[in-house]
């Protein structure tokens, strides 16, 4: 029922819809500031302290991802000696 009344306040023309254009216009513009007027920047000490963790995680990954390549690639590397040995 209410998309069927959604459909039919809709303009069905092309002459309606160009009417019909700049009070969508305005209600689009009216809908864009009041979502700017949500919008805030960090402060200058949020920006450092989050920028600290960031860095501090990529490093924490690296060491991880570093230390379990190495280990997958020695087991692997041992496992192939042993294996091509006669």
């Amino acid at each position: 029922m209410a998309k069927t009344l959604a459909v039919a306040s809709e303009p069905n023309t092309g002459i309606e819809k160009l009417k019909s254009g700049p009070e969508r216009l305005i209600e689009f513009l009216k809908d864009t500031r009041n979502e700017l007027r949500k919008v805030w920047t960090p402060t200058a000490t949020e920006v450092r302290s989050t920028t600290t963790v960031v860095i501090i995680t990529v490093f924490l990954f690296a060491a991880y991802f570093w230390a379990i390549d190495n280990i997958i690639g020695h087991t692997i590397g041992a496992l192939l000696d042993k294996l091509t040995k006669h």
